[in-house]
């Protein structure tokens, strides 16, 4: 019986790769799952038609296309991370126990093994174009909770959650401080060359010059406040003298107020 030809030798005959080109993908296979077709087809040394081609006669399959031998009840079959990661395409049940499936590799064994521990079904693989299947999975596979909870994409989605989570920590870190900073100093606000501090029913207004400007009500005393003072010290002996027409917290800040004019 005749020993069936390895992929890099149909591929050598064929004069579509070189036996150093084919030695090189070889050397770079050696340690990982990657098949040499996929290889060879990144390092631009074939086609991935070419690659198709060989591949049909090689294993004696016909290349289908999808359209045609699609079941439209099937599409649901596999989630599109494991379509995406293997570049197959589910295309429906023979007898209910086997699931033809399109793939741009029916020798990649791994991707069978990991359909078949997903759906429970025999896989029969059938030949089918890369960029057919690449269509068809943009087209027809939706994306569902297993492509979300899976460990394939979790990393990735974990990521960004983790980014939307600590810009929202950032977002309601700088509102509270906002909120904290006016609720113990006021608001601040210009107005020309005076700039305004308000809290507490109570305005101090400062201007270049070095005059301030006391406007509003004490907590306990009669009508308001509408005084112009040389200085900031000037203020701070009347709120002195007025300390008890403040309640403390009118007090505290305003002594704040006056010590921004210094």
């Amino acid at each position: 019986m005749t020993a069936k030809k390895r992929l890099g030798e149909l591929l050598i005959e064929a004069n579509l790769i070189t036996e150093e080109q084919c030695n090189r993908a070889l050397k770079m296979q050696v340690g990982g799952n990657r098949r040499l077709g996929r290889i060879l087809v990144k390092m631009e040394a074939i086609t991935s038609d070419q690659l198709l081609d060989i591949l049909a006669g090689q294993f004696d399959l016909p290349i289908i296309t999808i359209d045609q031998e699609a079941d439209p009840a099937a599409k649901a079959m596999l989630p599109r991370y494991l379509c995406s990661k293997y570049e197959v395409f589910p295309l429906g049940l023979d007898g209910g126990t086997i699931l033809k499936v399109a793939m741009a590799d029916p020798s990649d064994s791994e991707a069978i093994a990991d359909i078949e521990a997903f759906t429970g079904k025999a896989v029969q693989p059938c030949l089918a174009r890369q960029a057919d299947i690449h269509q068809a999975i943009k087209r027809h596979v939706r994306l569902s909770w297993n492509d979300i909870f899976n460990p394939q994409s979790y990393t990735r989605y974990a990521k960004v959650a983790s980014t939307l989570a600590l810009a929202l920590i950032v977002v309601v870190a700088a509102f509270t401080y906002r909120w904290y900073g006016e609720a113990r100093y006021g608001t601040v606000s210009r107005s020309g060359e005076v700039v305004f501090y308000q809290n507490h029913d109570l305005m101090v207004g400062i201007d270049q010059s070095g005059q301030v400007t006391l406007l509003g009500r004490g907590a306990h005393a009669h009508g308001f406040y509408s005084i112009t003072f040389e200085s900031a010290e000037a203020l701070t002996h009347f709120l002195e003298s007025k300390k008890d027409d403040l309640s403390t917290t009118q007090y505290q800040w305003a002594q704040w107020a006056a010590g921004k004019a210094r």
